[in-house]
């Protein structure tokens, strides 16, 4: 069984970005086959905890402020033939952040779920210190889809 630890910044960007999708279903596939354990410092508990609704507020907050800045553009410089079809299919699209949304919290509740599914290790006072220490040779991995 492989143990797997994850860093918060990488649950916190599986929680705001819908392609992580398919990583978070194969991430709870391999934990519900026992083929990996999941290891979760509580730092990591308690970051994640603080940070959520941030994440949840922000989703759709800046897809939104964008469209309607781009709404605005289309009305003010757009041809004019064209403009009540674009600006529909802007209000669609803007509409569609609203799932976005949705898609967010619906990560939130998953990875949270595999957070209570996980074998929690409580921070030690001998162990911040180490942390703390540069490490030379550390390899890190990126969880932005491609």
């Amino acid at each position: 069984m492989l143990r797997l630890l994850i860093n918060t910044c990488v649950w916190l960007d599986m929680a705001k970005d819908y392609r992580h999708q398919p990583t978070l279903a194969a991430l709870e596939g391999m934990i519900k086959s026992h083929d990996v354990r999941l290891i979760l410092p509580r730092q990591a508990v308690d970051e994640f905890a603080r940070n959520k609704e941030r994440i949840i507020r922000e989703s759709g907050k800046s897809l939104s402020s964008t469209f309607k800045r781009v709404k605005e553009a289309v009305r003010q410089f757009g041809k004019e033939e064209g403009v009540k079809e674009t600006l529909a299919t802007l209000d669609d699209i803007d509409h569609r952040i609203t799932i976005l949304g949705e898609a967010v919290n619906g990560s939130i509740e998953r990875i949270e779920r595999l957070f209570a599914a996980a074998s929690v290790i409580e921070t030690s006072d001998g162990v911040k210190p180490r942390a703390a220490r540069p490490t030379t040779g550390t390899r890190t991995a990126s969880a932005t889809p491609s």
